[in-house]
């Protein structure tokens, strides 16, 4: 009788613990975000402390449009971090940089810095 009561209650906890888990779709559940990515350049003037700025957003028409927008609000800025606080607040998040060197007469130095960004887009 013993044997029995336990192969029961064995049986029985199998299967309430089986119908405990429940299964998920997880290809429902994931969130699949597409960015668009923004490729900055930038510069220092020769002979001011302003920065002249290049953002190139893509081949559309639109998106060099909108480049050519942010290029121009962005030179003439004077701080590196200003560029990147403008492009936070736009809904861009910073993934690498970059230096630009440049080689005269043996002397490396930094000449400007590229920032790669992105951006969700919105579906």
């Amino acid at each position: 009788m013993y044997k029995l009561s336990l192969i029961i209650f064995l049986t029985i906890c199998c299967l309430t613990s089986s119908f405990a888990q429940s299964t998920t779709n997880s290809a429902n559940n994931e969130i699949h975000n597409t960015f668009s990515y923004a490729y900055i350049r930038v510069e220092g003037k020769f002979l001011s402390k302003k920065l002249k700025v290049k953002v190139d957003l893509g081949d559309s028409d639109e998106q060099i449009a909108e480049g050519e927008k942010l290029s121009e609000i962005l030179t003439n800025k004077k701080s590196y971090a200003s560029i990147l606080n403008y492009m936070s607040k736009i809904g861009y998040e910073l993934v690498n940089t970059f230096d630009l060197t440049d080689n005269y007469n043996g002397s490396g130095g930094t000449s400007g810095i590229i920032y790669i960004m992105k951006k969700a887009e919105e579906n």
